[in-house]
């Protein structure tokens, strides 16, 4: 059983940690986080309001900044991002504008491959909380895409 269950939205202390890195961003500490995670600021799906999410980076390729749906495609930020786009991506302390594209299951699958081979730990850990596995082969890690999602972010200078 994971430490942390990720099929709910979390609720008192561990919402208040969770969201902890996004007061770093806005008082433009997110330098801090190094270049393993950035700040995307989206509009909700439904109230319209602004939201700022922070993400961990799952790998950089042609100029984009891929990140995972760890909760996968049922993540708040995630459907705000399919329904009404992107607003802006952080970068340590800068704000940027950016496009926003969903990855598919292949090239995905790529990014994930990478990025266990640069944090094998880290993905273990990781597929464990996210309670996702596969039998590591290059099929398998695309079917398990369909319950992580990947977005890439092109960020302009």
């Amino acid at each position: 059983m994971p430490l942390i269950d990720f099929s709910r939205n979390p609720t008192g202390w561990l919402r208040r940690a969770l969201r902890f890195p996004v007061y770093l961003y806005r008082v433009r500490l997110g330098f801090l986080l190094g270049r393993r995670f950035v700040m995307i600021e989206h509009r909700g799906r439904r109230s319209g309001r602004h939201y700022r999410t922070v993400v961990e980076v799952a790998g950089r390729r042609n100029g984009e900044v891929i990140c995972a749906s760890g909760t996968g495609p049922r993540a708040d930020w995630y459907r705000n991002l399919r329904a009404n786009g992107l607003l802006a991506v952080w970068v340590g302390s800068r704000r940027r504008w950016a496009s926003v594209r969903f990855l598919e299951a292949r090239e995905a699958a790529g990014v994930l491959a990478d990025y266990e081979h640069e944090h094998p730990r880290t993905a273990e850990r990781l597929y464990r909380i996210m309670g996702v596995s596969y039998d590591g082969t290059v099929e398998g890690r695309i079917e398990m895409i369909e319950k992580v999602p990947m977005v890439g972010f092109a960020i302009s200078r």
